[in-house]
């Protein structure tokens, strides 16, 4: 072999090599539909093949034809990134909705989780919305998320991830706890008697030497957690707190539980602060949630059923959800595209990737605690048990954070020679008791099935069952100068009764904020909506704090050969083929506004498939990498 010709030899062969090897894949692009990338792979693939017959039957050919078919393919390439940058860039929703005030302006708020993700599989979307009307944005994260990646890696991620959103640096708050912190017997922080050494190493609060956290070189104990959770709270005194619940992981059930155990102290100490608190999950909802993003319009947030919480799940009704409106212009009909992607794709270090595709929905999804209940302050008093449970703002407990459904505590049970259990509730001033909430038992098998609420004058109010699986029951009770009431258990089955919370309110429920949001057949929000292709589609209105009957409503239509109008009880939109219209509703303090378009298809569009087959397969790459990445850091 002479050597002169030795390079290209080597070339020509890892030509050969490379074209082996995208042959293995040009299967994918039998799935395109766009006929000119489909033909120049087509084109590529039949090309590396002839220029393999060549090498073999006529190599002086072979060079030439090599390096032209090599031509085509990087063209083909070239074509594939152009068709789905501009269809990136062209999928953005429209925004244009400024009728939601009342939900998002003029607020100071504050997310409560546990890791650098969470505050977007949280609450995504809904924060640019925050910002968008003028409020502030705080984030709490309680651990540095330091298990398998340097705290430092994930608070700069985290840093750089809500800059995305428009969240300022002077606005994050990093307690600075361990990830993942057990005993040397497998105990979480959250039960673990004493300070707990992290997996990193650690046994006392750390974050950046640029930003540091709340509380510098405090040692990992769980009342530690308990108190800068607290302290944190009444520090910055948010106006509304969206706090993630009991998660399947020990980090999230343990911020979820202290969180509640501080609001409980905060609320029970008379300071008349009550800020609104929204409970909500980042896994079930989001982290783990079916990977529904790619859709022809964006849907609402899947019911995940039995699996909504790591335990006790049916403490939150799925009908009883708080639905909170994302930002338009957050979504897209490309991943790529979507500023809630963006964010998410700062936290490098973690599958975000993937993620995103389930925690990207038309709505995020919370359960809403109040915190005005009288029963803070008065003295309750039972039959026998803890009733100090009943008052904690905790609706169940657990024993073990890390087997947490075979553990469930902090209930109240009478004694099992109890046989008349009751519950008394005494004022040091008669109050209005005008609605009385109890949550019973979580477990399916111990039930309270009717009760008696006796009131001081004599009066009393018969209750029928509880709701069996520990959502609140609520019991309308109107009654005025209350000095002491009493609940009597009169009817249960199972061991014991039991109950997790009782609260008690002088007035009706009071929402605090008020929207509608326009909504199709499915309970999916409309932001930039594909219409029926039959150019006719009915939606109706979700209502939260006030009227959903479109009767009262304004509705105006903006858009050539479109109509927008009640009927029967629903709105109405009229589009034909080709058309787009923007429709608003409004009653004068609470509004919507959507646009509408009708394509002519309710197939997925051409750039949207071609999308889900590229990022299939650059997923599957980028996941082999980080995969190596997190072995490498784990051996160093």
């Amino acid at each position: 072999m002479k050597k002169k010709h030795l390079p290209g030899k080597i070339l020509l062969s890892l030509l050969c090599a490379l074209e082996i090897l995208a042959l293995t894949h040009i299967a994918a692009a039998f799935m395109l539909k766009a006929s000119p990338v489909k033909l120049a792979f087509v084109l590529a693939a039949a090309g590396f093949a002839a220029s393999l017959v060549l090498r073999l039957r006529v190599p002086k050919a072979a060079r030439a034809f090599t390096i032209a078919v090599t031509a085509l393919f990087i063209a083909a390439g070239a074509a594939l990134a152009a068709v789905l940058a501009g269809y990136s860039a062209s999928a953005v929703y429209a925004g244009g909705d400024d009728g939601k005030a009342n939900l998002f302006a003029g607020k100071r708020v504050l997310l409560v989780v546990p890791h650098q993700d969470d505050e977007l599989n949280l609450m995504c979307g809904a924060i640019d919305e925050y910002l968008r009307y003028g409020s502030e944005v705080y984030v709490m994260y309680v651990t540095n998320g330091d298990n398998r990646v340097p705290a430092e890696q994930r608070l700069n991620e985290a840093l750089a991830a809500v800059a995305v959103c428009g969240i300022d640096e002077e606005h994050v708050i990093f307690l600075g706890y361990g990830d993942w912190c057990l005993t040397a017997d497998g105990v979480p922080l959250y039960n673990a008697d004493g300070v707990v050494e992290s997996k990193a190493g650690h046994t006392a609060t750390y974050a950046l030497a640029g930003h540091p956290p709340f509380r510098g070189g405090r040692e990992y104990t769980r009342e530690n957690v308990l108190e800068d959770i607290r302290d944190a709270v009444l520090e910055y005194a948010p106006d509304v707190i969206y706090a993630v619940d009991c998660d399947m992981h020990p980090d999230h059930i343990m911020t979820s539980l202290l969180f509640d155990r501080a609001m409980g102290e905060i609320v029970a100490a008379g300071s008349g602060y009550e800020p609104l608190v929204y409970k909500g999950m980042a896994y079930s909802t989001a982290y783990t949630a079916p990977g529904d993003f790619y859709a022809l319009n964006i849907g609402a947030t899947a019911d995940p059923g039995g699996g909504l919480r790591a335990f006790a799940p049916g403490i939150y009704d799925w009908t009883a959800r708080f639905r909170l409106p994302v930002s338009a212009s957050s979504l897209s009909r490309s991943l790529w595209s979507s500023s809630s992607y963006q964010a998410a794709s700062r936290h490098s270090s973690q599958d975000e990737d993937d993620r995103s595709t389930r925690a990207i929905n038309g709505d995020k999804v919370f359960w809403r605690r109040e915190t005005g209940s009288i029963s803070y302050a008065a003295r309750v008093t039972a039959s026998s048990g803890d009733a100090a449970l009943l008052t904690d703002f905790v609706l169940a407990d657990t024993g073990n954070a890390s087997a947490p459904a075979d553990n469930v505590t902090g209930v109240w049970r009478p004694e099992a020679a109890d046989e008349a259990p009751a519950i008394t509730f005494t004022f040091d001033t008669p109050q209005t008791v005008y609605r009385v909430k109890l949550y019973d038992d979580p477990d399916p098998a111990a039930n309270v099935l009717a009760a008696r609420i006796e009131f001081d004058d004599g009066s009393s109010v018969d209750v029928t069952a509880l709701d069996p699986l520990g959502a609140e029951t609520e019991i309308i009770t109107d009654r005025e100068n209350v000095r002491s009431f009493t609940v009597h258990v009169t009817e249960y089955e199972g061991a014991a009764p039991g109950l997790t919370e009782a609260e008690v309110y002088s007035a009706p429920f009071d929402p605090a904020v008020s929207y509608v949001k326009i909504m199709n057949a499915a309970g999916d929000f409309a932001y930039d909506y594909r219409i029926d292709p039959s150019g006719r589609e009915s939606f109706s209105l979700y209502a939260y704090g006030c009227s959903g009957d479109i009767a009262g409503y304004t509705i105006t239509c903006e858009g050539d050969d479109c109509r927008a109008y009640a009927e029967d009880g629903a709105l109405v939109v009229e589009c034909p083929v080709g058309a787009r219209c923007r429709v608003t509703v409004s009653d004068g303090e609470n509004g919507d506004a959507a646009y509408f378009e009708n394509t002519g298809s309710s197939g997925l569009p051409y750039g949207m498939q071609l999308e889900i087959n590229v990022r299939g397969k650059l997923y599957k790459v980028q996941f082999f990498f980080l995969n190596i990445r997190r072995f490498a850091m784990s051996v160093m």
